[in-house]
């Protein structure tokens, strides 16, 4: 009978442990909180401070026609530009055509629907969102692996020291089962996928598609931070905050708060881009009909400035920057002359200062 009553002691403790544990993220308050208020969102801005470090043009004769760029990987001396009509495309630094890296199609050496390339060393490894599967070619265009079948289907990587991560979402969802962000490792030589049973972290999410946020996880002064993406109606019912999490351990634990205040409940608010470098999120906030693109200081902890345009034009998703490494940011910038373009021009800065 002792030994009985020491069991059932022992499975209590062992539930309540673990009923600690499961939601971490949900009751633990971040530290630090970020300020984003309406009269901030609706008055005057000024220019970002930039500094323009270098320009490819991609109109070179032999160059096929890049219309929707999905993604770019920079190098020495060359650069892989994805695009979702002509596949991934090696050029060199002037923005000639070098080759064409696989093809599209239904072949095993084939992508359906790249969605995002990583470059390691001399290998290049390409999501394919409709496959749900990574491929890994040499740079001379010749195939090295293809992974199995993923649980989800993958919208990007993201390399922090030694490990690889594939970031993933699951097709269905609905309010009673939202979809799921999963994020799991990857070895990039054999692309042997980890954790099968147990993603690195995965969590529901109310939004109905994932993929149009390019880079939700980032790495800012040594931390690993993670967005978690949501779909808010009026702000009162989602207590007007949002949150980017840290990852601690194979949990998630919230290390920023983004304080919405002094906005009307009876106007929509959302979040429904971002992009998160070294040191800055760029955030689209939607309100009232309009769109506004939100530049955060992550270190300082503070919105340093919003932006309606970028080079004297109007923001797209082309334009808004995205980084490459550290600071070093691009933007995509088409012919707006009226004049007939073929490809676009590719500008690549970092930014040189902050305001107050």
């Amino acid at each position: 009978m002792r030994n009985i009553k020491l069991s059932l002691f022992i499975f209590l403790v062992f539930l309540l442990q673990n009923c600690g544990d499961k939601d971490i993220s949900d009751v633990q308050v971040s530290k630090k909180t970020i300020e984003i208020q309406r009269d901030f969102l609706l008055s005057d801005s000024p220019e970002l401070q930039i500094e323009i470090l270098d320009t490819i043009n991609l109109e070179a004769t032999e160059n096929p026609p890049i219309s929707a760029i999905q993604d770019m990987v920079f190098a020495q001396n060359f650069f892989l530009l994805l695009d979702r009509k002509q596949g991934l495309l090696k050029f060199d630094n002037q923005g000639n055509l070098l080759r064409k890296i696989g093809k599209m199609g239904e072949g095993p050496d084939e992508y359906i629907m790249p969605y995002a390339i990583h470059l390691k060393e001399n290998i290049v490894l390409v999501a394919d969102w409709q496959k749900r599967i990574v491929i890994s070619y040499d740079l001379e265009g010749d195939l090295s692996f293809s992974s199995q079948k993923l649980q989800g289907h993958p919208i990007s990587f993201y390399e922090n020291d030694d490990t690889l991560s594939v970031i993933q979402e699951t097709i269905n969802g609905n309010k009673e089962k939202p979809r799921q962000v999963l994020v799991s490792l990857i070895e990039p030589k054999t692309l042997e996928v980890k954790q099968w049973e147990k993603p690195l972290y995965g969590y529901n999410s109310n939004y109905t598609i994932i993929h149009p946020i390019p880079r939700i996880l980032s790495r800012v002064n040594n931390v690993d931070l993670f967005y978690k993406p949501i779909i808010r109606g009026d702000i009162s019912s989602h207590n007007a905050t949002d949150t980017i999490f840290k990852k601690e351990g194979y949990q998630l634990v919230p290390e920023y708060t983004l304080q919405f205040t002094g906005f009307d409940d009876s106007h929509q608010l959302g979040i429904n881009h971002v992009v998160m470098s070294n040191s800055f999120v760029f955030l689209r906030v939607g309100y009232d009909n309009r769109s506004y693109h939100v530049i955060i200081d992550l270190e300082n902890q503070h919105p340093i400035i919003h932006l309606r345009q970028l080079f004297d034009r109007d923001l797209t998703e082309e334009i808004i920057p995205k980084p490459l490494d550290g600071d070093v940011f691009y933007s995509i910038l088409r012919n707006e002359s009226g004049t007939e373009e073929k490809n676009p021009l590719i500008l690549l800065y970092c930014i040189t200062s902050s305001h107050n």
